[in-house]
């Protein structure tokens, strides 16, 4: 009896690793707002985030070498998945974040942090819906509006509110568009992380984001360029290189192989709270009453659309033998 006891306590245990996952990248992701802050004073968005995705390259593929090689796998993934995993890598690098970065120029943080990141968990479970692959409880009415008005809580409270108008118009339907791509992205990453290691995904998709960006250094930086940049700026650079981008996305998707696109979306109204949790210790900033209140409305919503056992989304099958293969 005790031996079952504790296979089914180990079991339980596990079953908490994905969530405490997503909790530790939204982690990292809140402190990296402060980092990008701090950073944005002497780096160019662009050539910022494409050093970013280049830096990891080198340490992605050796590990991945190492990674196969330890385990006698042979490097092969599907013609189809391969263009997918590189249209995932395009698509974060340039149709998420240099998007993001394009649209605070006509809107600001606070719709930034709504319309860009809030809307992305609606917009994921109506795919999943109209696909059906998930669906519709109580938990989930309940948290996911619980949730989202509770991010507009939070960055209200900010120096910067969230507020639609003419003014903001433009940069506000860019913020909606990067959402339905970051929901696409989910649902995309989720067909190949349970068919495939991680090491290989994150590989080809760093290089293919970076493959994307890079134009846009070397037409923005020269020698001279780097030279200013001070060592604040290259720390900035290594955290975020390091911790946000291969840590983070390494256990983003592999914790997303374990919860589905919905759950793993619905993490991401974690991130207001975290950044500013990042920028209270990193940057002097003050919490206000609103975003306390706003705090404590988003973990009761994370509660909620955890708890829902039927939210589950279907799994990709395990693909066939006949996988093109790629050389070492």
């Amino acid at each position: 009896m005790e031996g079952i006891l504790r296979v089914i306590s180990s079991g339980r245990l596990r079953a908490i690793y994905p969530h405490l996952g997503f909790v530790l990248v939204y982690l990292l992701w809140g402190i990296n707002m402060a980092s990008l802050k701090i950073g944005g004073r002497e780096w160019d968005s662009l050539v910022f985030n494409g050093l970013r995705f280049a830096s990891m390259i080198p340490i992605l593929w050796v590990y991945t070498y190492f990674y196969y090689r330890s385990r006698s796998l042979r490097f092969q993934i599907a013609g189809r998945d391969l263009l997918l995993i590189c249209g995932l890598g395009i698509l974060n690098a340039v149709g998420m974040e240099a998007l993001l970065q394009y649209a605070l120029q006509f809107s600001n943080a606070a719709n930034g942090a709504v319309l860009g990141r809030g809307f992305m968990p609606v917009i994921t479970v109506l795919i999943a819906v109209m696909a059906r692959q998930v669906k519709i409880t109580w938990r989930i009415l309940i948290g996911i509006p619980l949730a989202l008005g509770s991010v507009i809580l939070i960055v209200s409270g900010g120096a910067e509110g969230f507020h639609l108008g003419s003014e903001t118009f433009r940069g506000d339907i860019l913020l909606l568009m990067r959402s339905f791509m970051g929901a696409i992205y989910l649902i995309g990453m989720n067909r190949l992380v349970v068919k495939y290691p991680l090491p290989i995904l994150i590989s080809l998709e760093m290089t293919a984001g970076a493959l994307s960006l890079l134009p846009f250094v070397l037409l923005r930086a020269d020698g001279a360029y780097f030279a200013a940049i001070s060592q604040t700026g290259w720390i900035s650079l290594i955290y975020t290189s390091l911790l946000a981008t291969a840590v983070g996305f390494s256990l983003h998707n592999w914790s997303l192989a374990k919860l589905g696109p919905f759950k793993s979306s619905a993490y991401g109204y974690l991130l207001p709270v975290t950044a500013a949790l990042g920028g209270f210790i990193f940057l002097g900033e003050s919490i206000s009453l609103s975003q306390y209140l706003g705090g404590v409305g988003v973990l009761a919503a994370m509660f909620f659309v955890q708890r829902d056992r039927t939210s589950s989304v279907k799994r990709a099958p395990v693909p066939a033998p006949t996988a093109t293969t790629l050389t070492k």
